[in-house]
């Protein structure tokens, strides 16, 4: 949790959002901290449920649209280089591109923190190359544990909606 530079780049299920979550309460009890956390993605419910779970904290929880896509700017976005970010739900066009804004956003908040969870690579990204691209985090200096195992319990999920259903009708 300690960490400032983290990428999280895994399928879905294996504890993105969790470790995210985890590293925005790991913030928090530093008074001074400012956390800055966006879903990039505008359509996600997620942002409402942590504008729930973090209520009355110094947390803004902000949605947004492919800020990796665009020339998205955090210091315009009211951030400083001693704040912290998270970042989930990231959607990558190219490799290059997204290692690009990386490195922008990452001299934005020099003084502070950065973590991103990759939410999905674009369809047209079919030469995406994994291993050039953690050569480019690595170049970069961020570090990108392997997360191997689903955690979210498919099944239980499913039971849970059939049973959820059967209740209405």
């Amino acid at each position: 949790m300690d960490m400032n530079w983290m990428f999280l780049m895994a399928y879905y299920g294996t504890g993105k959002t969790i470790l995210l979550v985890e590293r925005a309460e790991y913030l928090l009890r530093n008074p001074r901290n400012v956390v800055h956390f966006y879903i990039d993605n505008p359509n996600s419910g997620l942002a409402e449920a942590l504008k729930l779970r973090f209520d009355g904290k110094n947390i803004k929880i902000k949605t947004a649209g492919n800020i990796f896509h665009i020339d998205f700017d955090l210091s315009s976005d009211g951030v400083n280089p001693t704040d912290q970010v998270i970042i989930d739900e990231a959607w990558m066009g190219t490799s290059e591109r997204f290692l690009k804004q990386l490195k922008k956003f990452k001299s934005q908040v020099s003084k502070g923190s950065l973590w991103v969870a990759l939410g999905f690579i674009k369809e047209s990204n079919a030469n995406f190359d994994e291993s050039y691209f953690r050569k480019g985090l690595e170049d970069l200096n961020f570090f990108s544990p392997h997360l191997k195992y689903c955690i979210r319990n498919g099944q239980k999920i499913v039971e849970l909606a059939q049973k959820d259903k059967s209740k209405q009708g």
